[in-house]
């Protein structure tokens, strides 16, 4: 399994894909910080901190990301479907199973950095307020951990869809128009989030809580993406399969 791991990374486009989530978060972290200092007169006192960071991840977490993770899917599983590359790997007994598990693996580890760099962001803009949030500095750590828990299942999910049309913009519009989605549902009810999957990363920052999880809701969350993932880790694997 190693050894898939290490080849794989080996093929990933990191540059690309870190300049492309630098790119989508700086916009996103522009237009949380700006709905937040536009309103932060009535913000109550002491609330600041999590507050931002409710601004600062939503818009990120709810209609950014869902595109970043298909467009990495997208980016790592193309080179397989150039010339007859998945061909030679079936002829050469590869395991389509490792295969897509080290690429899933290799995506997280890319994403790890980039999620961090939301904790960064969030206490350089309280450093600028002088306001010092050390104490909750773990809880945000958690928070981003989870976040990855929460990607597995839109990773698993946008790979399958990939795999299925092998059409990075077609994928990219299904993510879109799923994030979408996912901002809908929270008009419609609190709870209905909890299970859509283009909705996980944002439960799992709390953008919209602001508060840790509950004990309950935590089992359900990681339940959740775990089955997501199985579920289209399986069907991306069987497609996957099914090519000649």
């Amino acid at each position: 399994m190693i050894q898939y791991i290490v080849a794989e990374w080996r093929k990933l486009h990191k540059v690309q894909l870190g300049l492309i989530g630098l790119l989508m978060l700086g916009i996103s972290s522009v237009i949380g910080f700006g709905i937040y200092y536009m309103n932060r007169a009535v913000f109550i006192e002491d609330t600041q901190s999590i507050v931002m960071w409710g601004q600062l991840t939503f818009y990120y977490s709810q209609i950014f990301y869902p595109a970043l993770l298909a467009i990495f899917v997208g980016l790592c599983f193309m080179p397989e479907f150039e010339r007859t590359t998945l061909e030679m790997l079936q002829a050469n007994h590869v395991s389509i199973k490792k295969l897509v598990v080290s690429k899933l693996l290799n995506l997280l580890l890319l994403l790890l950095p980039i999620q961090l760099l939301l904790v960064v962001f969030w206490l350089f803009a309280l450093w600028l307020d002088q306001i010092t949030v050390f104490s909750e500095l773990v809880l945000h750590l958690k928070w981003i951990f989870l976040s990855l828990i929460g990607s597995l299942g839109i990773l698993s999910l946008q790979a399958y869809l990939f795999v299925k049309t092998r059409n990075i913009a077609k994928s990219v519009a299904y993510a879109a128009m799923g994030a979408v989605g996912g901002f809908v549902l929270l008009f419609i009810g609190d709870r209905l989030p909890l299970f859509y999957p283009y909705s996980q990363p944002m439960i799992a920052l709390r953008s919209r809580a602001l508060v840790d999880f509950p004990r309950s809701e935590l089992v359900l969350f990681v339940g959740i993406n775990l089955l997501y993932c199985a579920v289209f880790y399986g069907l991306t694997v069987r497609e996957l399969q099914k090519r000649p």
